[in-house]
C-alpha cells in the first residue's frame, strides 16, 4: 500500500483533527505506521509540513479557490525553504499526500510529484506480498513484510527510540560515493538485507556520523565566507542578491532598499490569475519575493525587514515574511478573529499592528490591533463600515476610512481617528468636499498625512489628484493632479508612489515632492499589470 494510501486510513480512524498538531501527528504515526512503512526522513517531512504550518497554508488557498496542483508547488516551496533544503519536490510530495488523506485532493495530484521523491510511495518500490487487509486500525503490514527502506535522499533522519530494548544487530556501513554538487544523501547508508531492517539506533549512529561531517563542512564554509570580509572585489549589493538587476528570478530574502517598492504584479483574468509580489527598484530593476499563485497587499515594518501580504483571492488570509531568512508563516497562528483580514498597518515603532478584519463573506468586522507577531488581536474599533489600511500617526492613534453606507452606489468614504486602547474614532476631516478620499498614509519624516481625491459615484474608480494634509487635517494643499492612484509615502517623505496610466496601461511611478509637476515612470517593470504599492512602512 502507498504511504499516501496509509495517511488516508489513519484520517479515517482518527479524524482530521489528527493532523493539527505536530507533536501528536508525530506519535499517531509511529503508533499506527509499521516501522519499515515509511523512512525516519520521510515521517520527519510529513510533520514539518504540519509543524511550520505548510499544510495549514496550503488548505487556505485552495478553499479560496487556488487550483490544488500550483497551491501545493508554492506552499512545498515555501516549505522546503524553511527546512532548508533547496529541493522542493519532497516537500510537495508531503503536503499532496496529506490532502490527499484530508480528502482534499484526487491521486493524480499526489503522483505529479511521486517520480522524483525517493519516497516508499514512489512507483517502483518494492511492495511486501501477501500484505494484510482489512480494518486499517488493526491490519498493518508487519517489519517482516517489506524490504529493508533507506532513508529519504536529502533529509536528516532524527534520532528515535530504539523499537525494543535489546536492538538487533546493525550491519556495517557501506562507504557512500562522495557527494556531488547536484546530490548528496545525507551519509553512508546500510545495505538492504531482505527481511532485516536495521534498527534505530544503527540509524542513530549514522545520524551521529553525518552531523560531525557536516559540521566540519559548516566550519569550512565559516572560513571561506569570513574570508570574504578582506576582499576588495566582494559584492556590496544592499539587497543580497546579484541576481536582482533587471532578472525578476526569485529572491526571497534581503531587506528592502529605500529605493525599493514593494509591488504586486498579476498575470492573467478571472479564476486563471495568478498574482505574485516583487521589490521594484524606482531605477528599473526588480526581484520577485513570492511565488503565489494569488499573493496581494503588500506591507512593509518600519525596519524594513519583515513584509506581510495577503494569499487570495478574497477573502485574504494574512502572511508574515521575513526577509532576510526569506521564510513565511502565517502571520496569526490560529484562526481566531482575523482568519481573513485586509493589509496591516504598523505602528510606527514597529510593536504592533492595526488591520481591518473579515468575516468568510469579506465583510469587514471592525479594527484589530495586535502584536507585530500577530499575538492577543482585540477589537478596537467596532464598526463593520471601516474601510482600507489603518495608517499610525502615533504610538497610540492611527488614521483609518469610514464608509456611509455599506450599499457601494450609495457610500462615500471620509477618514477617523482610532486608537490603540478602545477609545471611540471621532472623525478627521481633511477639509474636502463633494468628492471621495482614500488611501490615508502617514510620514513620520514629511509629518504629513497622504491621500487621495477622487470624483463620488459607483461607476467612478478611485483615480484623481494626490493631496497632504497635516496629522489633524487641517492645511490640505493638492501636490498632483492629474490620473493618479494608489499613493503612498516614500521612506524619506520626499516622494509618493503612484500608479499612472502611460500608454494606454497602468504604470508604477513616483511623484518627486520638488518637481511634482513632473512624475517619474519606474522603467522595465515585472510583467503583468501593477497593483497596490507600498514604499514606507505602512
Amino acid at each position: 500500500m502507498a504511504l499516501h494510501h496509509s495517511l488516508r486510513d489513519l484520517v479515517s480512524v482518527r479524524g482530521a483533527g489528527v493532523v493539527e498538531e505536530a507533536e501528536e501527528f508525530r506519535g499517531v504515526l509511529d503508533d499506527f505506521l509499521a516501522e519499515d512503512e515509511a523512512t525516519l526522513g520521510e515521517l520527519n517531512l510529513l510533520v514539518d509540513a504540519v509543524r511550520l504550518g505548510a499544510l495549514r497554508r496550503v488548505l487556505d488557498v485552495m478553499a479560496h479557490g487556488a487550483a490544488p496542483e500550483a497551491a501545493i508547488r508554492e506552499a512545498g516551496a515555501a516549505l522546503a525553504r524553511d527546512r532548508g533544503t533547496d529541493d522542493p519536490t519532497r516537500s510537495c510530495w508531503a503536503l499532496a499526500s496529506l490532502c490527499f488523506a484530508l480528502g482534499k485532493v484526487d491521486e493524480p495530484v499526489v503522483r505529479t510529484f511521486l517520480g522524483a521523491t525517493g519516497t516508499m510511495s514512489a512507483p517502483g518500490r518494492p511492495v511486501a506480498p501477501n500484505a494484510p487487509t482489512g480494518d486499517p486500525a488493526t491490519s498493518r503490514p508487519t517489519t517482516a513484510e517489506r524490504p529493508g527502506t533507506q532513508p529519504l535522499a536529502g533529509e536528516a533522519a532524527g534520532p528515535a527510540v530504539p523499537s525494543s530494548p535489546v536492538p538487533p544487530p546493525v550491519p556495517p556501513p557501506v562507504p557512500a560515493a562522495p557527494p556531488t554538487a547536484t546530490s548528496y544523501s545525507g551519509g553512508p547508508v546500510p545495505p538492504v538485507i531482505p527481511e532485516q531492517r536495521p534498527s534505530r539506533a544503527g540509524v542513530y549512529l549514522l545520524v551521529v556520523l553525518v552531523a560531525l561531517l557536516l559540521g566540519g563542512l559548516v566550519a569550512t564554509g565559516v572560513i571561506l565566507l569570513g574570508s570574504d570580509d578582506d576582499d576588495p572585489t566582494a559584492s556590496d549589493d544592499p539587497t543580497g542578491d546579484s541576481t536582482a538587476e533587471g532578472s525578476g528570478g526569485p529572491s526571497g530574502s534581503g531587506p528592502v532598499a529605500e529605493s525599493e517598492m514593494l509591488v504586486p504584479y498579476k498575470v492573467g483574468e478571472d479564476d486563471s490569475a495568478t498574482s505574485v509580489i516583487y521589490a521594484v527598484d524606482v531605477g528599473g530593476s526588480f526581484r520577485q519575493l513570492t511565488e503565489g499563485p494569488f499573493d496581494a497587499l503588500p506591507t512593509l515594518s518600519p525596519d524594513r525587514l519583515t513584509m506581510t501580504y495577503g494569499v487570495g483571492p478574497a477573502p485574504f488570509v494574512q502572511m508574515r515574511k521575513d526577509l532576510e531568512s526569506g521564510s513565511s508563516e502565517p502571520f496569526f497562528s490560529d484562526a481566531g478573529p482575523c482568519a481573513h483580514a485586509l493589509r496591516p498597518g504598523w505602528s510606527l515603532d514597529g510593536s504592533r499592528v492595526a488591520l481591518v478584519c473579515t468575516g468568510d463573506d469579506d465583510k469587514p468586522e471592525g479594527i484589530y490591533v495586535a502584536g507585530a507577531d500577530g499575538s492577543d488581536p482585540q477589537l478596537v474599533v467596532d464598526d463593520p463600515l471601516v474601510a482600507g489600511s489603518p495608517s499610525w500617526v502615533s504610538d497610540t492613534e492611527f488614521v483609518f476610512g469610514i464608509k456611509s453606507s455599506e450599499d457601494r452606489d450609495d457610500a462615500v468614504l471620509t477618514f477617523a481617528r482610532g486608537y490603540a486602547d478602545g477609545r471611540p474614532p471621532v472623525p478627521l476631516d481633511v477639509g474636502v468636499t463633494d468628492a471621495q478620499v482614500t488611501h490615508i498614509d502617514w510620514s513620520p519624516r514629511a509629518e504629513k498625512l497622504l491621500f487621495l481625491v477622487s470624483p463620488i459615484g459607483p461607476d467612478e474608480d478611485e483615480v484623481g489628484s494626490v493631496w497632504i494634509a497635516n496629522a489633524d487635517g487641517s492645511d490640505p494643499q493638492v501636490v498632483a493632479e492629474g490620473s493618479y492612484a494608489h499613493p503612498v509615502w516614500s521612506p524619506e517623505g520626499d516622494a509618493i508612489g503612484v500608479t499612472v496610466v502611460r500608454d494606454g496601461s497602468e504604470r508604477l511611478a513616483y511623484i518627486p515632492l520638488d518637481d511634482p509637476g513632473n512624475p517619474v515612470v519606474v522603467e522595465e517593470p515585472p510583467p503583468g499589470e501593477v497593483g497596490v504599492p507600498v514604499w514606507g512602512t505602512r
